[in-house]
């Protein structure tokens, strides 16, 4: 989020014509939720090899060099099949609950999740590109839960919640359904 700054925040909004208020609150359910989920899938060797894979071949983190110009134009860098990948079926449950926390329509919040899903993919290649060989399956998931814990602390949330819902979103434990989402959105929007 520090990276996306006021502009880019409000870039963001005038992109899916929200005001930046509800753009932040929306971000702030959206940036755990991808970041739990990511960690949740990197929790097992296929799952961090997948996504050292993908920062190989497509996230190097040049994104993040104009941030603006990526927010402004109209490819959305892979966003789209990224969230795709991390919320799985379940995207459209994901997509409803925030709208109905937020006030925000599902294909305003749709779009919110493929733009801010590359920039996070850019900020872990940056950082795979800056500690070279010493990024393994064991950096990926530590950097992701870290991500995650420190995203957690800003917006209030239990990491606990977010793992669990995510776990259940990517297929790893079926502790998150609709009612974990529920449960989670609440907490996040004081609800």
């Amino acid at each position: 989020m520090s990276q996306l700054g006021q502009s880019g925040l409000e870039a963001m909004a005038g992109k899916i014509g929200a005001d930046t208020q509800q753009t932040s609150s929306a971000l702030e359910g959206i940036v755990p939720t991808l970041l739990g989920a990511m960690s949740n899938n990197a929790s097992n060797e296929s799952g961090a090899s997948g996504l050292l894979g993908a920062l190989d071949r497509d996230h190097d983190g040049s994104i993040l060099d104009d941030v603006s110009g990526f927010l402004g134009g109209d490819d959305d860098r892979g966003g789209n099949g990224i969230v795709g990948h991390v919320l799985g079926d379940n995207r459209s449950n994901v997509e409803n609950s925030l709208s109905q926390k937020t006030g925000l329509n599902t294909g305003q919040i749709g779009s919110l999740l493929t733009t801010i899903a590359p920039l996070i993919m850019g900020y872990l290649g940056k950082e795979k590109r800056s500690q070279g060989n010493g990024f393994d399956l064991g950096g990926i998931a530590g950097l992701l839960g870290g991500m995650a814990d420190t995203s957690d602390k800003g917006t209030g949330l239990d990491l606990g919640d977010v793992l669990s819902i995510v776990g259940g979103l990517s297929g790893g434990n079926s502790g998150g359904g609709n009612a974990g989402m529920g449960g989670l959105l609440g907490k996040l929007f004081g609800k």
